[in-house]
């Protein structure tokens, strides 16, 4: 069987109502309306349509016939005109215009592209990775010299998307994704919340299904507002009445990392001030604390450092890529593996794991 050379994709946004007997294609009667509403002339609507006079006009009555009503009329000195009737279908046709309105064309050829990608012998590779400065930047475009990077190489052989850490895990377990990116603790602190989701690393770290290697060290600790500085020091510090917290989602190693410390320092989650406000990645949670929205929250140093925002440490964490047993040596996971370390070794708080 001889594999396509190039896939072309179109989309249908025809819409027929069955009204009685009748059928109404809505899209055609969206445009008429549309059209003679516009050019109040039944000759510059046919001619923007690209139909004649006649056919135009038949179309026309065939939409007043099904509907039972008349949609257009004329009158001295305007032309032709939509009726109260016609305006009022018009603008409900219009008030659901989503429906009707066909994808952007780079929408849809990008859709062709992965489609053709994924019929090659040497298809994606599905990675689904918790949120990571060295993974973004490794898949990074350059702007105009991206078709000779490796990054672009690397975003057309492996498709990625974004979760929390447990997420990540689960759906590579699921067999929904062929790499996962996550993290949890060193040892020294896998404790409480996080000792609690352990077994779910394990079915990934201790099975011959699956493969972990350690990509990275991170250091995560309290991101704080500048007017805080040495007034935020430890957990404790974020139950005063002056401190606005802003939390990872559940779910993210973050959140987990956050939960077992505050059980490790006898802290409750309900003395803290915006607990429940969330963000999805450690960029969110600074530039949130940046733009004052909030005051102190829990994220990597490198994020501190974008923002230029106080940091106090609190943990070390190693970041691992964990795959299907078949994908192990394939080499595009051994050229992702060596890139993100290679960007890991250049941000603040991060250290690449061989």
């Amino acid at each position: 069987m001889t594999r396509p050379s190039a896939i072309q994709i179109s989309f249908s946004t025809e819409a027929v109502a069955l009204i009685g007997t009748e059928s109404v294609n809505l899209s055609d009667l969206k445009r008429s309306l549309r059209t003679v509403s516009d050019t109040q002339s039944i000759t510059h609507a046919a001619q923007a349509l690209g139909v004649t006079y006649r056919t135009l006009w038949g179309r026309l009555l065939g939409f007043d016939e099904a509907l039972a009503c008349k949609l257009i009329g004329k009158s001295r000195g305007r032309g032709t005109s939509l009726t109260s009737k016609g305006r009022t279908v018009l603008a409900v046709l219009e008030k659901h215009g989503e429906l009707f309105a066909q994808p952007a064309k780079d929408r849809v050829d990008s859709f062709a592209n992965d489609l053709m990608q994924s019929l090659r012998d040497d298809a994606q590779l599905r990675l689904m990775a918790s949120h990571d400065f060295a993974i973004a930047q490794t898949f990074a475009r350059s702007s105009s010299t991206a078709v000779n990077t490796k990054a672009q190489k690397l975003s057309d052989a492996i498709h990625t998307s974004s979760g929390g850490s447990v997420d990540c895990i689960r759906t590579l377990l699921r067999g929904d994704t062929d790499l996962a990116g996550y993290h949890h603790m060193t040892p020294a602190v896998d404790s409480g919340a996080v000792q609690a989701e352990s077994p779910l690393w394990a079915k990934v770290e201790q099975s011959a299904d699956f493969w972990s290697v350690p990509l990275m060290q991170r250091e995560q600790g309290l991101i704080i507002a500048p007017r805080l500085k040495g007034k935020v020091s430890s957990l404790a510090d974020l139950t005063g009445d002056a401190v606005r917290f802003i939390n990872r989602q559940r779910g993210s190693g973050t959140r987990l990392l956050l939960d077992s410390l505050l059980a490790d320092a006898s802290v409750a989650s309900a003395r803290i001030s915006g607990y429940e406000h969330e963000e999805f990645t450690h960029q969110a949670v600074a530039a949130s604390i940046a733009a004052g929205a909030a005051d102190v929250g829990l994220g990597l140093r490198a994020a501190a450092a974008q923002f230029k925002l106080h940091f106090v440490p609190l943990a070390v964490e190693i970041y691992r890529l964990a795959g299907r047993s078949e994908t192990q040596n394939h080499p595009r996971v051994l050229a992702l593996i060596a890139a993100v370390r290679e960007h890991a070794a250049k941000l603040p708080g991060y250290k690449a794991l061989n």
